[in-house]
């Protein structure tokens, strides 16, 4: 079961203000050698991924400096590509959660919910690529393809979605 999100307006206002934030974190402070440009569309994809998935659950999205190891969104951890083939990145120092995929079209306005796993089992043997498609990965990672993840009639709730359904 796959689903579809439509940013809307106040989503995106959320999302390009995170965005802004973050990328005036990582350059306004320090020199940075890598590829700006690809840094601003992964950063991009990503919170729209997290900005679709609180607007889907009618939550807030806002602002929060980051720490290791905190949820991006009502207690999942959130991860988006643009290929629609793409997959779940997850890394040896990820926090222990459940991990949702979307993906984002072009446009950075809608994003369609593949599917989900777990940390422990995206994060075996099989899954570790230092390339991938021929083209070495900029930081090595586990990767879940999508026949893998399982359908969101399965996801579990987590405290924090349960809070937030129950502030209603």
């Amino acid at each position: 079961m796959t689903f579809t999100v439509g940013l809307n307006y106040d989503y995106q206002e959320a999302r390009n203000k995170m965005h802004k934030i973050k990328l005036s974190e990582m350059f306004d402070n320090t020199a940075h050698t890598f590829d700006k440009l690809n840094f601003h569309k992964r950063k991009l994809v990503g919170f729209t991924v997290e900005a679709a998935w609180a607007q889907y659950n009618n939550a807030p999205y806002e602002y929060r400096p980051y720490k290791h190891n905190i949820d991006d969104v009502l207690g999942y951890q959130l991860r988006g590509t643009q290929h629609l083939d793409g997959g779940l990145f997850t890394h040896q120092d990820d926090p222990n959660a459940i991990y949702i995929l979307g993906t984002v079209n072009e446009n950075c306005d809608v994003v369609t919910f593949i599917g989900w796993s777990t940390k422990k089992r995206c994060n075996i043997p099989a899954h570790w690529r230092t390339k991938l498609n021929k083209v070495t990965l900029l930081r090595p990672a586990y990767f879940t393809s999508q026949q893998e993840l399982w359908s969101f009639n399965l996801l579990p709730e987590t405290k924090e979605l349960a809070a937030h359904r129950g502030a209603f």
